[in-house]
């Protein structure tokens, strides 16, 4: 049984379930698991449920999911919304194209090919090429795959050899390198992680030294991961330095940015990633910094044909009109794929360059207030001066954890602690460029609250 909507009737069911969220968009209470269970209908049922019921279960829904672009959001590396890309990604759902070939998919994909160009463009990939993926995490995949298989071109029909290849990242990496290593056949014990120095970048010393350490026991080094804004501190590995390095001993180069590399669309920050143009691959979520709805992540390479050369496969009932370059399906990891580029360019048409750089402007405004009124408070003691975005600081006397656990379940806003050589820190991310002074003044407020009731109990 299809069940179709009228054009009007579709139209207001979604404007009644917009208008749900948005009127709970500052409400951070919390929901316990066993409370939505028990007062949401979630079981399916062989008979279908009439659509007025629907309805008020979608909307019982929608008001109890966490609001990632409320004043009392701080816990994740995105935040806050942009309209015209959610409208965008609306779109993108209702006309339902897949983005493997441009007979089903037609103009978007002239429009992925706009924002991998400008892209590489940003970073100085000046004959680059880059594809699509579903989150950071898999674009860190393609970009090890890249690596493992320019590092010995046969592993690519005929498995791999006898050879242990060796990758290295920093302690602070993305925890995604040494999970694509166990599914690529490199083994996770294969992967070195570099100590950092006391602001959380890689050792480059030591990087040269765990190099020298396996080629001299008969290993092949063959990838490193440089981040761009680590995950809890928003530190920046040097890529210059490192790259070079790497180069001397034919290592392949990943900068992971799948949250800083947006800092190359601020003149003033973009020396955050000096020397990113010498890099083989990166990595870049648009849905962090820049703003646009989950996921846009993107995996960038510097030279062209690497991708069609990596994942192209011969599939006469998908690739049967035009060639690979208006075909992308024959340089992605996947066949059926989202458009995720039709969100990102319509934003950056709506911005312009000089958009995005007054937002991450904002953003690191708001960063720098913050840490002034974080300084100015005798309660609070900053961990250390960000990089990034991230704020990492303590109330003293008060365990980070049990202060975040706190806010959480009194539904007072989300934030989330980190650690770094045994010292806890709460962990205020600042990416949401709509917040306003006197929101971060509130949340602190709340934090002070709670870390007082909790030093009395």
């Amino acid at each position: 049984m299809v069940v179709a909507l009228s054009q009007e009737k579709f139209t207001d069911q979604l404007k009644a379930l917009i208008d749900a969220y948005d009127r709970s968009e500052v409400d951070d209470t919390f929901y316990a698991p066993e409370e939505i269970q028990k007062s949401i209908p979630l079981a399916i049922e062989d008979e279908p449920l009439p659509q007025p019921e629907l309805l008020d279960v979608l909307k019982a829904i929608i008001i109890r999911t966490p609001k990632s672009a409320s004043p009392g959001f701080y816990n994740q590396l995105y935040g806050g919304k942009e309209d015209l890309a959610i409208i965008a990604e609306m779109m993108v759902a209702r006309m339902n194209n897949s983005m493997y070939t441009f007979k089903v998919a037609g103009p978007h994909i002239l429009i992925e090919h706009e924002v991998i160009k400008k892209a590489c463009e940003v970073i100085g990939f000046v004959e680059g090429e880059g594809v699509f993926c579903p989150g950071g995490s898999m674009a860190n995949l393609v970009g090890m795959v890249l690596a493992r298989n320019a590092c010995n071109p046969d592993i690519q029909d005929h498995g791999l050899d006898r050879n242990t290849y060796v990758a290295y990242t920093s302690e602070r990496g993305h925890y995604s390198i040494k999970k694509n290593a166990g599914m690529l056949g490199i083994g996770r014990n294969n992967v070195r992680e570099v100590a950092v120095n006391d602001r959380g970048e890689m050792l480059v010393e030591e990087f040269d030294r765990l190099v020298q350490l396996d080629l001299a026991a008969g290993l092949t080094p063959f990838f490193v991961n440089l981040t761009a804004g680590t995950t809890v501190l928003g530190a920046f590995d040097d890529v210059s330095r490192i790259s070079e390095i790497a180069r001397k001993y034919n290592i392949w180069v990943h900068v992971d940015g799948a949250y800083g590399a947006s800092v190359l669309l601020s003149r003033k920050r973009a020396a955050l990633l000096a020397g990113i143009d010498r890099a083989d691959s990166v990595t870049w979520n648009a849905h962090k910094m820049m703003g646009v709805p989950l996921t846009c992540s993107m995996l960038l390479c510097k030279a062209k044909g690497l991708l069609t050369q990596n994942f192209s496969e011969v599939s006469d009932y998908l690739f049967q009109t035009d060639t690979d370059e208006l075909n992308p399906g024959t340089k992605s990891m996947q066949c059926g794929r989202k458009n995720d580029a039709f969100k990102v360019w319509a934003l950056w048409k709506q911005l312009g360059n000089k958009g995005f750089e007054q937002r991450i402007e904002k953003q690191f405004l708001l960063r720098d207030k913050l840490v002034a009124l974080i300084n100015s408070d005798p309660d609070f003691e900053l961990f250390m001066p960000p990089a990034l975005l991230n704020v990492c600081f303590r109330y003293r006397q008060v365990d980070s954890d049990r202060i975040c656990y706190a806010l959480d379940r009194q539904g007072l806003g989300k934030v989330g602690h980190g650690s770094f050589r045994g010292d806890n820190f709460i962990r205020m991310v600042m990416v949401n460029p709509s917040l306003g002074v006197e929101d971060i003044e509130k949340f602190l407020g709340h934090i002070k609250m709670v870390a007082r009731n909790l030093k009395e109990s």
